[in-house]
């Protein structure tokens, strides 16, 4: 074979495995650092952890949320060292931007309940409002494990809503056990029967083997009851109907769907606030 044939059948050789080469890389798709099909990424809260978990500080929030036709809370430091810390979110409304108008519910804009995933500590606290930024803050003692925070609140000229969160707190975690039905809480010397009939949840408050006829109002009312049953952490806020104060405080709750529930109430006496908790299985209806 002559030089010219050699180096044309070279070129021919060298052209098809180009183009074997180029075919190869379309269907294997580009080679990146990234993996952006939905694998095992780093949020950019779970990034943030090591900077952001031993401090109380807001976390760095670039991207304001876009608009869904929902509300959205964004908590600003989703991992916190245990103790009382500094609690933050925002409330993003229908536009993308922090929601700032609201309606008062029960004395207050804005009621944030904070339970730990075994439901064995409850915190009902109700959080400030930067007036400029619209982000809301409260210290709340915390304790090591997950938690889930709702904030409740009406906005202005709307409907109940309750939007969810969740905090992670450093330190050993071991969860406790739910445990069987209890409706007998006792709790600073008052003791708290809980009944359950016909669509009703009846408290009755005795201090000392006697009645107490003489509950203060909090919030507006003789009483108000969170109920969040294991395992989902799905939530309810009710609030009694119209009564005596004392010793019998009644709530209208439908706990129609199976589950075990943690029941947790508020009421007042002596200028004090206290809570009773209590633990009911339902088998569904």
């Amino acid at each position: 074979m002559k030089v010219w044939q050699r180096v044309l059948a070279y070129l021919a050789a060298l052209a098809l495995v180009l183009v074997a080469a180029i075919g190869i890389g379309r269907a294997l798709g580009p080679i990146s650092g990234s993996d952006e099909g939905g694998g095992h990424g780093v949020s950019h809260d779970e990034a943030s952890a090591d900077d952001h978990g031993a401090h109380d500080g807001h976390g760095d929030h670039d991207e304001t949320p876009t608009p869904a036709g929902a509300y959205q809370l964004v908590v600003a430091d989703t991992l916190l060292a245990p103790g009382r810390r500094r609690v933050a979110f925002t409330i993003y409304g229908e536009t993308g931007k922090p929601l700032t108008a609201y309606d008062v519910q029960h004395e207050k804009e804005l009621h944030l309940i904070a339970v730990r995933a075994d439901l064995a500590e409850f915190r009902h606290v109700h959080p400030t409002r930067d007036t400029t930024t619209g982000e809301w803050s409260v210290p709340v003692a915390l304790s090591a494990g997950p938690w889930r925070i709702y904030a409740d609140f009406v906005p202005a000229g709307g409907e109940q809503t309750v939007l969810t969160g969740d905090v992670s707190v450093s330190g050993d975690y071991t969860p406790a056990a739910v445990g069987s039905d209890r409706l007998v809480s006792r709790v600073a010397g008052y003791q708290v029967g809980l009944e359950t009939t016909d669509g009703m949840v009846t408290a009755r408050v005795t201090r000392g083997g006697r009645d107490v006829t003489d509950l203060e109002p909090y919030l507006g009312a003789y009483g108000h009851l969170v109920v969040i049953r294991a395992g989902d952490l799905a939530y309810l806020h009710v609030h009694p109907e119209d009564g005596a104060p004392g010793p019998e405080v009644a709530f209208h709750s439908e706990l129609a769907d199976a589950g075990t529930y943690r029941l947790f109430l508020d009421f007042k006496h002596g200028g004090k606030v206290h809570t009773a908790d209590f633990t009911l299985t339902v088998d569904g209806s």
